[in-house]
């Protein structure tokens, strides 16, 4: 969109630099300028005058092109928000069933998820969304996507990476004990998990309110509250749930 806007201010520019050349060539005679033998006026008004509509016709083309690419600017922005928000609720899920298995608690467990949600995390932050004015909203949005959500999901993605941390501590601590020696808490993986289920709720409260906002000012185009509401009664409780799903389906 950024090449769009420069393309259309630069036509734009031209456009009215070519016209205002135009029309005085076309009154200069009522002005008292008279035309050059060598450079008639007949010539000058040919040449000026299809410049002017020459940079008209581009200006119109890169105008309807902006608005095309605006379109898919907004959807590329709400898809990926759309993607975070359901890799935020794929590891809240993650952590409950965890918690609900503190036995077995394996270090690579959110690791996937993670990397899914980083990916979307900056895809968001460096989408080429340029609007001719600041003032435009959804502008307004990513801006506070950039400088307020980004930070949020930022920090808790990197809290999330602790948990691999604390498993591996735990297991150290486990060693530890086994041999007789002295060892902290044996119990971090969970102390994690708590605190990332907790964490994770002002992330999805923040992409929630981006996407109905995009939503609301794309005139309910992408119907944010169904997709929402599908998109959590697709999601089973645990990972146990969504493997007899598979079995059953299958």
């Amino acid at each position: 969109m950024r090449g769009n806007v420069k393309t259309i201010k630069l036509a734009a520019w031209l456009s009215a630099a070519f016209a205002v050349i135009t029309y005085f060539i076309s009154i200069k005679g009522s002005l008292g300028v008279y035309e050059l033998k060598w450079l008639p006026d007949v010539f000058l008004l040919a040449v000026f005058g299809g410049a002017f509509a020459s940079m008209l016709v581009v200006l119109i083309c890169e105008i309807s092109k902006y608005y095309q690419n605006r379109e898919s600017a907004e959807t590329y922005l709400f898809s990926h928000l759309y993607y975070l928000y359901g890799r935020l609720h794929v590891i809240s899920k993650n952590v409950d069933f965890l918690l609900a298995h503190k036995d077995n608690l394996h270090k690579d467990f959110l690791t996937q998820p993670i990397a899914n949600a980083e990916a979307e995390m900056n895809a968001i932050y460096y989408a080429d969304y340029a609007p001719f004015t600041k003032g435009n909203a959804v502008w307004a949005v990513k801006t506070r996507y950039n400088s307020k959500i980004f930070p949020v999901v930022q920090q808790f993605l990197q809290n999330c990476g602790m948990f691999e941390t604390a498993v591996l501590t735990d297991k150290l601590n486990e060693s530890q004990k086994k041999l007789g020696l002295e060892h902290g808490e044996d119990n971090n993986a969970v102390l994690v998990l708590e605190k990332l289920c907790v964490q994770i709720q002002e992330p999805i409260s923040l992409l929630d309110e981006a996407l109905t906002e995009i939503d609301r000012l794309c005139n309910g185009r992408y119907h944010w509250t169904q997709l929402r509401d599908d998109l959590v009664k697709r999601l089973p409780d645990t990972r146990t749930d969504m493997l007899e799903c598979f079995l059953e389906k299958n």
